[in-house]
This record gives C-alpha cells, structure tokens and sequence, in this order.
C-alpha cells in the first residue's frame, strides 16, 4: 500500500475512522442509580452504530482511493462530496446522541434518582467524527470543489503580447 498516494484529507478521514471504530467499544452511555452504575458501548444505541458504520465505509472509501479503484461517475456531485455529507450525518448522529442521552423506552424516570450519563467514549467518538468532516473538507477543499466567490472586482488583464 502506497500511503503517499493519500492526501492529508484522506489520511486525516483514514486515522478518525479507525479511532472511531476502536472507541465504539468503550463505554459511550448509561445509567446510574446510587451506587449502581450500567454502561453501553456504541453498538447498543441505533445512531451510533450508524454513525460508527458510516466512519468504517468512509475508511473503505479512502482505501479504494489508495488503491486506485476507478469509481463510477455521479454527474455534477463529486465523491468527495458526498463523503462530506457522510462524515456530517455521522457527526450529527453522535451529536444528538449526546444531547438526548441514552433512551429510556418511553419510561419517565424524573424522580426516581437514576440518571442518565454521557462516558468518555461518546466524546471520544463525537471527536473522531468531526475528524472524519476535517479530513471530508479538506478533500473537497483541495479538489477545488467549494465555489469560490466573487470579490466583485474586475478580472485581471491578459498578458500583453509581445
């Protein structure tokens, strides 16, 4: 395997996916009441598998990249791009997932002194995705793929011909 075929984007969204993996498997949410205290990795909860399932295809994604697999043409979006909105619906879901904490099957638990935790794996997680956007971006960045603006200025003159 040839890594300098790899961009930075590329080597940025291949290190976030393989942390995002192995961080899955620590604890991400739970529950503790007193003394007691439950704790779920990653693949407990739908949204974070999904979004640890997301980091592993745009890990395959780069693979491919690195290998030279000639991927089929999307007309005007780019792969770039869409590995973009990936890595985004990836972070997304991990966000959302730390707002609402872990579920708790429609049972309301106010009062009853067992609250709901956020663990370090979760963070952990929610930071290698957004590695998977900077390295996503930077791809598309680098491919020149983000419209530039205009500055409203006039365009430069041609050279003159001499």
């Amino acid at each position: 395997m040839d890594l300098s075929k790899l961009s930075t984007g590329d080597k940025v969204i291949g290190v976030s996916g393989i942390l995002l993996l192995i961080v899955s498997f620590f604890p991400w949410l739970g529950f503790s009441y007193g003394p007691v205290s439950e704790s779920r990795s990653a693949w407990t909860f739908t949204l974070c598998w999904l979004a640890v399932i997301l980091g592993v295809a745009l890990v395959v994604f780069v693979v491919l990249k690195m290998q030279g697999t000639a991927l089929p043409s999307l007309g005007s979006v780019t792969w770039n791009q869409i590995a973009l909105g990936i890595a985004t619906v990836a972070a997304l879901f991990i966000l959302i997932k730390i707002i609402t904490g872990p579920g708790t099957g429609g049972v309301d638990i106010s009062g009853t002194g067992i609250d709901k935790e956020r663990k370090i794996g979760i963070f952990l997680g929610f930071a290698a995705s957004i590695g998977l956007v900077v390295g996503a971006f930077l791809n598309v960045k680098e491919a020149d793929e983000i419209p530039k603006r205009s500055t409203g200025g006039t365009p430069p003159a041609p050279p003159a011909d001499a």
